[in-house]
């Protein structure tokens, strides 16, 4: 038996006996069958408030704030009832103190299992993008904590001006989002599109994964000094480097690294390296001699508590190492290269450390730094408080409080919809003076200046020169969401119901009685009988799509573009309070 079958309790699995490998293990073929499978499972699964789903970078392994709160419910009594499941890619990741353990699941994406537990949670936390086809129930509570403070340049820029759509969705759709400072807050809302359209609660809490870091004990830093075979009469130094490139474009430079830890190697010091999780395919042929490397189930947070320096690059790592108070070393060795490509939202000014941009400096200032107790400079300090203000070791608990029992009590709180609110519904627009005229009327809505100003369009305008010209220069204070060309998802009865006599055959496959989807199906236990009007599948299809892309958000006011197709209008009926 899997560790996954072990992990599933009967209580929450009722089709157990029928779930084998086709559940657990294998992947959903194609993105169509995907979608429906999801659709149905939504329908048909009802929500359990006493199930918690995780996931951190899309499944990469238990890591994060999701981590940090998972462990925080698992070990608090009160919350002993809840069952956990956690998304992973590989079974590899699991730690093995959870291998079996009946309160625990684990699932894949891409299979019925990561479907099924998604749609039957009470509460999700994740800390980036859930699947693309995701869709929250409105009775699911969903968390998004994000995964790091922006040092690097994200979502909505000059680059990219309609900015990160999967982003976007996500953020949207959670009903609580939080930040560790008002740096990252403004981040959030300008670059992912809050302002003026998030409708769930956002609040300033502190990252709880730093609790991780702040709160070990004396006899787990032990533990795990022993686990890494670090001498305890030296001090320890940590070099987490971040990857270069753009995603899909991702890349190190071997090299570079080798000649780095050979001359990190000469520190009079325990020496630990830890890739970004997306480096590791691109290091393989390095030579670590004497560095340590821990495993892969190694939390970033839990193993700073361990550090005494940090040398770190473009990471966000060095924010959460900022509220130990330890030193900390900024090597930028590719900046200017750096910053063309990928671009940065900080200055060399606004780092808290020293930086160098050689092997030979970088070993110079670390013996310097570990020789002698460390006091922080005054730029350190300003950094602290600018990016740590809530880094007290108490941020999960103020999240569980705020998040699972909707306790907002000395939070703060952030108002993601201050004032009236208007979305200027583009969809695929066209190039003719209707475009033109179309962003005529928002310019002077945003100039105007007495509401939250949204622009809603399909992603294929980034191929229409008159629309994009005018996105770009378009105030930063105007959100856009930006719907990506995507098949709607619905069920096999809202497919027939759109597509009528024109619908593709169902494969015969699916409609034999004894097939995989129909013993899954079948087993479903609906909280009473569906009964639906003809026109009903096709509204519950189209407020589905709505959702997935904008969440609850409503607006006051709605302009619709002169040429919308009927599908954007059927959208657009959703918009309005």
């Amino acid at each position: 038996m899997s560790v996954q079958e072990k992990a599933a309790p009967k209580s929450l699995l009722k089709h157990r006996k029928m779930a084998g490998r086709e559940f657990w293990k294998d992947k959903i073929r194609t993105p169509e069958e995907l979608k429906t499978r999801q659709a149905e499972y939504v329908i048909s699964v009802p929500t359990n408030s006493n199930v918690v789903f995780y996931e951190s970078m899309s499944g990469a392994r238990m890591m994060d704030s999701p981590y940090a709160l998972f462990l925080h419910l698992y070990r608090d009594p009160k919350f002993h009832i809840l069952h956990h499941v956690w998304s992973v890619r590989s079974e590899d990741l699991i730690p093995e103190e959870f291998r079996g353990d009946p309160r625990v699941t684990f699932v894949t994406r891409g299979t019925d299992a990561h479907l099924y537990f998604l749609a039957l949670a009470g509460s999700i936390i994740g800390n980036s993008v859930l699947p693309e086809h995701f869709v929250r129930k409105p009775d699911q509570k969903y968390l998004n904590t994000w995964h790091g403070i922006a040092y690097k340049s994200l979502g909505r820029t000059d680059a990219s001006p309609l900015g990160a759509a999967g982003s976007v969705y996500n953020l949207l759709q959670a009903t609580h989002v939080l930040t560790p400072c008002p740096y990252m807050t403004e981040v959030e809302l300008a670059r992912f599109s809050l302002r003026g359209v998030f409708s769930g609660s956002m609040a300033e809490i502190g990252y709880p994964r730093q609790d991780l870091t702040l709160n070990m004990s004396e006899s787990s830093a032990l533990k795990l000094r022993e686990t890494l075979g670090l001498d305890p009469t030296k001090k320890t130094v940590l070099y987490a480097p971040t990857w270069r490139g753009n995603k899909g474009s991702a890349r190190f430079d071997g090299e570079q690294l080798q000649r780095d830890i050979e001359a990190l190697a000469k520190l009079d010091a325990n020496v630990i390296f830890q890739a970004h999780h997306i480096m590791l395919r691109h290091i393989k042929n390095v030579d670590y001699g004497n560095i340590v490397v821990p495993p892969a189930n190694t939390s970033a947070n839990e193993l700073l508590a361990v550090v005494d320096l940090l040398i770190s690059d473009y990471s966000s790592i060095f924010f959460d190492f900022l509220a130990t108070g330890n030193p900390i070393v900024h090597y930028l060795y590719d900046y200017d290269d750096y910053a063309e490509d990928r671009g940065l939202l900080l200055d060399q000014q606004d780092l808290p450390g020293p930086i160098v941009s050689t092997a030979d400096d970088l070993v110079s200032i670390a013996t310097n730094l570990i020789s002698a107790p460390y006091q922080p400079t005054p730029q350190y300090q300003q950094a602290r408080d600018r990016f740590c203000p809530h880094d007290d070791g108490q941020a999960c608990l103020r999240t569980i409080r705020w998040f699972m029992y909707g306790d907002d009590s000395g939070i703060k709180q952030v108002e993601a919809r201050p004032r009236q609110t208007i979305i200027f519904w583009g969809g695929r627009l066209d190039k003719t003076r209707k475009t033109e005229a179309f962003f005529d009327t928002l310019d002077t809505a945003t100039k105007f200046g007495d509401k939250d100003v949204t622009l809603l369009v399909a992603h294929s305008v980034k191929s229409n020169a008159v629309a994009m010209n005018r996105i770009k220069q378009l105030d930063p204070s105007v959100s856009i969401v930006a719907r990506n060309d995507f098949e709607m998802i619905m069920t096999a009865q809202e497919r027939q119901a759109r597509h009528g006599a024109d619908i593709s055959p169902v494969p015969e496959e699916r409609m034999e009685k004894n097939s995989v989807w129909n013993r899954l199906k079948d087993a479903f236990v609906r909280k009473a009988p569906v009964t639906a009007s003809e026109d009903e599948p096709l509204e519950m299809m189209y407020q589905r799509e709505y959702r997935r892309v904008l969440g609850d958000a409503q607006f006051d006011e709605l302009v619709e573009f002169e040429g919308l197709s009927g599908f954007w209008r059927k959208l657009a009926q959703h918009a309005l309070k």
